[in-house]
Order: C-alpha cells, then sequence, then structure tokens
C-alpha cells in the first residue's frame, strides 16, 4: 500500500477569472504564494518519503512553497493537466458554462482536447510507479485539478470506463489522501 498526499495546486490570475490553462503555464498570483506557505502547516504529521509535481510552474511552486523548499522535487509530465485543445485561455463564461466541471465530461476530438482515456493511462501508470517504488509509505504529489481527478479513479481501477467515472471537483489548495493497495 502506498499513501499518495495529493494537493492541487495553489491559485493563479487564470483560476480567479475562470479561464481554462490545462497546460498553459501560469504563474501562481502572490496571494496564493502566500496560502501554500501556509498550508505547509497541513503536512506537519505525515512522513513524506518523496513529492512529486507537475512541471508545470503553478504546480511546482507550490510543491516547493508548501515543502518550504526544504525538499527535493522530483517533477513528472504525468501530472500535468490535461490538455483542453482550442479551449486553452477561453472563460467559462465565454462558452456558456455555468458548471464548468460539466465541460470535461464533454471533451472530443472537435476542440483538440487530449483524450480522457490517454489521461487515465498516464495517471495509472504514474499510480502504479508509486505502489512500487514507495510501498508502504507517502508520497505528496501536487497537481491539477482534472488530473487529480484521474489519479483518484486510477488508484481504484485498473481501465478507463468513462461510465464509472465521476470527476471529483478539487478546489486550489485542497489536499486528498489516497491509498493505493496492490
Amino acid at each position: 500500500m502506498v499513501r499518495l498526499l495529493i494537493i492541487r495546486h495553489a491559485k493563479t490570475e487564470w483560476n480567479k477569472i475562470g479561464r481554462i490553462q490545462g497546460m498553459s503555464d501560469i504563474p501562481l498570483t502572490e496571494e496564493s504564494r502566500i496560502a501554500a506557505r501556509e498550508a505547509a502547516n497541513a503536512l506537519a504529521g505525515y512522513d513524506i518519503a518523496a513529492v512529486y509535481s507537475s512541471p508545470l510552474v503553478r504546480a511546482r511552486e507550490t510543491a516547493e512553497l508548501i515543502t518550504n523548499r526544504q525538499r527535493q522535487i522530483i517533477t513528472d509530465s504525468r501530472l500535468i493537466e490535461r490538455d483542453f485543445g482550442i479551449l486553452e485561455g477561453r472563460t467559462y463564461e465565454e462558452l456558456g458554462l455555468p458548471d464548468h466541471t460539466k465541460l470535461f465530461y464533454e471533451l472530443d476530438s472537435d476542440v483538440y482536447a487530449e483524450p480522457s482515456d490517454e489521461v487515465f493511462d498516464r495517471a495509472r501508470s504514474f499510480v502504479l510507479d508509486m505502489l512500487e517504488l514507495y510501498d508502504g509509505k507517502t508520497v505528496l504529489v501536487v497537481s491539477h485539478g482534472v488530473c487529480i481527478s484521474f489519479l483518484i479513479y486510477a488508484a481504484t481501477h485498473d481501465k478507463w470506463d468513462k461510465n464509472s467515472y465521476d470527476l471529483n471537483y478539487i478546489k486550489n489548495l485542497t489536499a486528498t489522501v489516497v491509498e493505493v493497495r496492490s
């Protein structure tokens, strides 16, 4: 069993205005940097074996801040946010979506988004590697909302099934603990 302590990155300006970021590399706001430093207190009770992060600056910097720059951050491209294709940079308001999570169920080749099964495959690969490398330990993971939802699903499913997937909305700087068993 491996325990994944998964945290969504702190807020960016795009988060604040409801702009789809995906793989766009948007920096944190100054106020969210402060919040990330304060979130470090939530980690006090965990014996963390390793820290992994998406290579995007908003996740990587969040990982650095919540570990007080005292830990090596291992970047892993499997933790990058989903590519939302031509929707990146658009706001939910522009797209007429009052509930932005519905958007992520509807993505298809018409918007050139990364297919769900590919997002699942990279999330599942990461989860299995963590189980092999850190059995019996806790790993801190800093990633992005949709990727985290896929990580949670991949922790309990061997294959992608869109009919059993339920997208979890993950707020910025929210910690989710997932225990993965072999």
